[in-house]
């Protein structure tokens, strides 16, 4: 598989296989392991296979519980149903020489850095990118999207509910429709607006938290009078800013 490909060259003859990732954190380690998987093979917008799996571990590796039940595993669900992860490995190549995808995406890179992690170079020939990096440059959004809001943008309907397989479909669909230029600029405002808010807002607030922070001191170092008044200048010239968001 060559290097040279990425996911903006996706076409409609093109396999690509999408997946997702769920981790839990090693209690002693406090190492992230993969305890879930999903993979949607497509071509195109069409879906041609899938593959999904839960893992399971030795007992000397203890998965931290509060955080299993959080995201809605447990430690019996994985050891009644989950596959060793050797075993997963060996699925994922046997699905790889049924659908032979041009690349591997995910929503981000951790997947991507934590499937290598396990997989002792056994997925060494395969390409890997990075789809909220492509989705990103294409729409022009800055801020670390949800998944959730990118398919608000494309008039998709999905809620994360931790379904690794239901994640990769969703991360698929909402490429697709990028790739095909199907989505809502009023939608896409919508979202970058609100994130914007939403740095703004924590942004003034820690700059509020600095001043009186500075503020307290019985005495301060020409820096920190520095501070103090770029920290002061700031809050005055965006207050009204500030309280109008706080109003919306």
């Amino acid at each position: 598989m060559e290097d040279r490909w990425e996911i903006a060259d996706a076409a409609g003859d093109t396999v690509v296989a999408y997946y997702d990732l769920e981790f839990c954190n090693e209690v002693v380690s406090r190492h992230n392991l993969p305890i879930a998987i999903g993979v949607s093979y497509r071509k195109g917008g069409q879906e041609i296979g899938s593959y999904d799996a839960l893992i399971r571990y030795d007992k000397e590796q203890e998965l931290w519980q509060e955080q299993l039940e959080r995201i809605g595993y447990s430690q019996k669900m994985l050891r009644l149903y989950g596959k060793p992860i050797d075993e997963m490995f060996g699925d994922l190549l046997r699905c790889h020489e049924t659908y032979q995808p041009k690349l591997y995406a995910s929503f981000g890179r951790q997947d991507e850095d934590l499937l290598k992690k396990y997989a002792d170079n056994r997925l060494s020939h395969w390409s890997f990118c990075d789809a909220l990096r492509f989705l990103s440059e294409r729409l022009g959004i800055q801020y670390d999207v949800s998944l959730e809001n990118y398919a608000y943008i494309c008039g998709i309907s999905f809620v994360h509910i931790f379904d690794p397989l239901e994640d990769a479909r969703a991360l698929a669909e909402v490429v697709w429709h990028i790739l095909q230029g199907q989505m809502d600029e009023t939608r896409r405002q919508k979202v970058v607006a609100e994130y914007d808010r939403k740095i703004f807002l924590m942004q003034y607030q820690n700059k509020q938290k600095a001043y009186d922070a500075l503020l307290r001191l019985p005495e301060r170092t020409p820096r920190q009078q520095e501070k103090l008044y770029a920290h002061e200048a700031f809050l005055e010239q965006n207050k009204n800013r500030y309280l109008s968001y706080l109003d919306a």
